[in-house]
């Protein structure tokens, strides 16, 4: 499937339907006509085999009625009808009594026994030996056709050469009824007529059957064509329906039924593509429509892939042209639709990235005016270190060792204010705040006690420089100064140990402390993260907080409360690494 991969994803949506949708749906609409078009045409098979097996039905019946009417007159014991069949053999012409009579009696016979044969409308006429002619039932034939049409030659032959123990069957398409249809033939079936005892010809019985019986016998059968053959395979009958075109060979189908007895074979011949004509028209239909519906999805699909692509298009260049430096294009957006919500999303990208840009931009401002102040402000701390070096090693060769360490304990603060960025060891930052508290001794002349107390495993642990020393000027300024009655005993105390998976750093005074709503601002100052209120901005510890947090992480705190000598005791809480709980060597 790589190669799908390689179109667009309006051609793989494209295909997709074809290869999914339509191609499945057109392949199940052959598959269903071919199956239904089979499966009709064996229905309309069989079901015609059953018409046509009931038409040789009723045809061999009508035959056994024919037979065994004929049978009744050749074999008749009666000495009266016998009488009369031999009177009437040489009549020629009615001369006498006697000689209607006998007419009389043949004709009402014939009448009486062929009544059975009465729904074939069969013409029943007997035939002596000089040719006269004695009507059965259907007295409406044409005498003298008929008289011509037995004197030929043909029918004469046949008459005298007939088997008189079996009913022979003819054609007789030269007679002419004149009550009927003009073109209407008969098939005839004949017999002679012999004496039951002497065997002395006495003349011959005649049976045809008319066209219209067998049309009418074969009316069932609505489409196609039909026909009756004799056991010699001449056409007795045939039957084109009205309607049914000429068969082709190659869509004809053909059923055959015998009728028993006659040695007849109906053969019933009909073209498929008139049964599943219908059906293929249906089919046709059905597949115009799929390519109608394919030709509509195809404008449909090209017309909203236009309206996809263009507007993706034009997101493109947005993208480009403010990739480019054009931070003021915007995608235009029109509607409510999918795209317009997504241009909305893409121009608040582009926002918020023009917002970070212009940060960037400002913060790299700023970041070059801090270098610039930077190197500018390097000479000066290094020049005012020289000279308090210098002033310092006067001091200390006159003999004033006291001012001599003020002025060292300041270099010290400024030394590590130089590099406040860096970490440095709690057991450097401690001795750092024994230089402060010096210096703040000298400026305050406060006189205060200053102890830390740190275990060696602490010492090395490393932490932001100066982070204490907020802390202890808190409490030398807020906690000493501006008292009516300084503490007789004035300390600030460090502690360092761990508690759990923290290590505490408590930095505590005997001082004033503070009130307790501002003690309840301060807290919840520390916990929220706000900027400092006019009550407690002069105490730094949300500074000293954030750089813990980023430091150490989010779950470093600091703590205030009053201690049991009623000041102030600021408990700062590091959380400490698996590999830091043992502490420092």
């Amino acid at each position: 499937m790589k190669w799908f991969h390689k179109y667009s994803f309006y051609l793989r949506i494209q295909l997709s339907f074809l290869l999914f949708i339509l191609l499945p749906l057109f392949s199940a609409s052959l598959l269903a006509y071919i199956v239904i078009k089979d499966i009709t045409l064996d229905k309309v098979k069989a079901s015609q085999h059953n018409v046509i097996n009931m038409i040789a039905h009723d045809l061999s019946k009508s035959v056994e009625d024919v037979i065994y009417s004929n049978n009744l007159v050749s074999f008749n014991k009666s000495s009266a009808f016998l009488e009369s069949l031999k009177n009437f053999k040489d009549v020629s012409v009615l001369q006498s009594l006697k000689d209607y009579e006998s007419l009389m009696a043949i004709s009402e016979y014939i009448d009486l026994v062929f009544s059975k044969t009465t729904g074939m409308n069969a013409s029943i006429f007997y035939l002596n030996q000089q040719g006269y002619i004695v009507y059965g039932n259907n007295n409406e034939l044409d005498f003298r056709s008929l008289k011509t049409w037995v004197a030929e030659k043909e029918v004469s032959d046949w008459i005298t050469n007939a088997n008189p123990n079996r009913l022979q069957w003819m054609m007789a398409d030269d007679l002419k009824v004149s009550n009927w249809r003009k073109s209407d033939t008969f098939y005839m079936a004949m017999r002679p007529v012999n004496h039951l005892y002497t065997g002395e010809r006495l003349g011959t019985l005649f049976i045809g059957i008319p066209n219209h019986y067998f049309q009418e016998v074969m009316s069932t059968v609505n489409f196609g064509q039909i026909e009756l053959v004799n056991e010699n395979g001449a056409k007795v009958f045939s039957h084109v329906m009205e309607g049914t075109a000429a068969i082709a060979q190659n869509n004809q189908v053909e059923l055959r039924s015998k009728v028993p007895i006659t040695g007849w074979e109906l053969i019933y011949r009909f073209s498929y593509k008139e049964i599943t004509k219908e059906l293929t028209y249906v089919f046709r239909i059905h597949i115009l429509l799929i390519i109608v519906c394919l030709i509509l999805f195809l404008f449909i699909s090209i017309f909203i892939g236009r309206q996809l692509y263009r507007p993706l298009d034009k997101l493109r260049r947005v993208a480009e042209n403010f990739g480019e430096g054009d931070r003021v294009v915007r995608f235009p957006v029109k509607g409510r639709d999918e795209l317009s919500v997504l241009g909305i999303a893409f121009n608040n990208m582009l926002d918020r990235i023009n917002r970070l840009l212009l940060n960037i931009e400002q913060e790299q401002e700023e970041k070059r005016v801090i270098e610039l102040q930077a190197l500018f402000a390097q000479i000066h701390p290094h020049f005012l270190l020289n000279t308090l070096n210098s002033v310092k090693c006067n001091l200390a060769l006159g003999g004033d060792r006291i001012h001599s360490g003020q002025i060292g304990s300041l270099m010290s603060l400024l030394g590590a204010y130089m590099r406040v960025n860096e970490m440095s060891t709690l057991e450097d930052e401690c001795r750092l705040l024994v230089d402060y508290t010096q210096i703040m001794k000298m400026r305050t002349e406060m006189d205060f006690q200053f102890h830390i107390n740190i275990p060696d495993e602490w010492k090395g642990f490393m932490v932001p420089r100066l982070m204490l020393q907020p802390m202890v000027e808190n409490a030398i300024i807020h906690g000493f100064s501006k008292l009516p009655d300084f503490p007789a005993d004035p300390m600030i105390r460090v502690e360092v140990y761990a508690s759990g998976d923290d290590l505490v750093i408590d930095v505590a005074d005997n001082g004033k402390g503070i009130p307790a709503s501002a003690l309840a601002n301060l807290h919840s100052t520390l916990e929220k993260d706000k900027e400092p209120t006019a009550s407690n901005q002069r105490i730094g510890l949300p500074n000293v907080l954030r750089r813990l947090q980023l430091t150490f992480g989010e779950s470093s705190s600091i703590r205030v409360y009053e201690n049991a000598d009623k000041g102030l005791t600021v408990s700062m809480r590091i959380p400490l690494q698996d590999g830091e709980k043992g502490g420092f060597e």
